[in-house]
């Protein structure tokens, strides 16, 4: 009965409504360019739904998660997104659509639209791998990232209490499946806490039976990133004392071991199993099939990233699957690409509204970066590969700039700046 009334008041509305399904890098960044044309307008409103209250900053997750980063700080209200034009916002986790009555639903509302923009991004995928989902640590949240942290402290103080050698190296052992690029930042960024900041807390004798694996399934890490960066995260990895396990898959996640295809390793005992090894398009039912997808689940797409069936139907980030016009692949799953894809449909959809030819999509990588740890970082831009404290530096730059108020750019610079002079912090929340 709830949803019923929701819906006839929304239909009673004259004005041209535009719903956006997310508020990750995607859907703000459409919200924010949406607002440039029609903060005037007495015609359009702008609707976001989003499962939580505020943005969420994921690249800057696993520093989150290794005591680098005050978790507040990574995060900002949408309400201060919104708060010019007062643009309603919905809190809810989107359940179903019906393209056929142009209605989108959460658990306590059903939601009418004109125009809808798809942009709810990612979970984690873990290819039907046996118990990986059930005991595995995945990093796709705020809530994520501080339980993480929360269990490197409960492990080396559960350590520090365990006489037995063997069961010690047990909850000192971390294990971080997947070597892209999410997985070697956790893993550089975790041997610094575990290492260095732990180093400075615990005995050396608990310090020495840390160990830190990272398993890749193919022969190189970040395999995406061009070769010069490939070996670099590889040296850098390694310098971190951390063992690398090539050619390696992962055949079952227990809550006491990683089970592998590696010989050497094909038991690995370890509390700390953290799976960075894929992620799959977050999934809508709806009233038929009529969003055409691929193998992975991502949503087909035209180049003007409206979906093969219904024009008035956006969908970005790491939903769609986009064919780039200039280079005919794929457009990656990269936090840059939503960003000038959530632009390119905010124009389509005004170009609809005012009945003005669309503009297909065309996305300029602005460089690729990754973080290897303290002071350290490497990166291609404008074709140029580069690594060590520069590009570190420049890393923290183009995130800090990223960041959507200054109070909270303040913030991490603050938190980094404390980290260069002190050990991180190991408070458990």
């Amino acid at each position: 009965m709830l949803q019923k009334k929701y819906l006839l008041k929304f239909m009673n509305n004259k004005k041209t409504r535009i719903v956006i399904a997310g508020a990750g890098f995607g859907g703000v960044y459409t919200y924010k360019q949406l607002h440039k044309h029609f903060h005037k307008s007495k015609n359009v409103e702008i609707i976001l739904i989003n499962e939580t209250n505020y943005f969420l900053f994921t690249p800057l997750l696993h520093e989150v998660a290794t005591g680098s980063i005050s978790p507040e700080n990574i995060i900002e209200p949408i309400r201060k997104v919104l708060r010019c034009c007062l643009s309603d916002l919905h809190i809810g986790t989107v359940e179903k659509l019906d393209t056929k009555n142009k209605t989108i639903y959460t658990k306590k509302e059903a939601i009418s639209y004109d125009y809808l923009v798809l942009a709810l991004g990612s979970q984690s995928h873990f290819f039907g791998t046996p118990g990986a989902k059930e005991h595995a640590f995945v990093l796709k949240t705020l809530t994520n990232a501080i339980t993480l942290k929360n269990h490197f402290i409960t492990q080396i103080e559960k350590a520090t209490k365990e006489p037995d050698p063997k069961k010690r190296k047990q909850l000192l052992r971390c294990v971080i499946i997947g070597g892209g690029p999410t997985g070697v930042e956790l893993a550089t960024e975790a041997a610094d806490l575990l290492y260095s900041t732990f180093g400075k807390y615990y005995p050396k004798y608990i310090i020495k039976d840390i160990e830190i694996f990272l398993l890749q399934k193919g022969e190189q890490l970040v395999p995406m990133f061009p070769k010069g960066m490939q070996e670099k995260a590889k040296k850098m990895v390694k310098k971190h004392g951390i063992t690398i396990l090539f050619n390696t898959k992962v055949t079952k996640v227990t809550k006491d071991a990683v089970l592998t295809t590696n010989k050497k390793y094909a038991k690995i005992d370890t509390h700390t199993a953290i799976w960075t090894a894929g992620v799959a398009p977050k999934q809508i039912p709806t009233n038929e099939d009529v969003l055409e997808k691929n193998k992975k689940g991502c949503i087909i797409v035209k180049p003007t990233l409206q979906t093969m069936t219904d024009d008035q139907v956006f969908v970005l980030g790491d939903m769609a699957y986009c064919i780039d016009p200039k280079t005919k692949e794929p457009l990656p799953a990269l936090a840059q690409v939503a960003v000038q894809q959530g632009k390119y449909v905010a124009n389509n959809i005004v170009a609809r509204i005012k009945n003005k030819p669309l503009t297909s999509v065309s996305y300029t990588s602005k460089g690729l970066l990754i973080s290897l740890g303290q002071w350290m970082a490497a990166g291609q831009i404008a074709g140029l590969q580069m690594s060590g404290r520069i590009i570190w530096w420049l890393w923290r730059s183009v995130y800090v700039s990223k960041l959507i108020s200054w109070q909270k750019k303040f913030r991490v610079i603050v938190d980094w700046t404390i980290n260069l002079f002190s050990p991180r912090d190991i408070s458990k929340f």
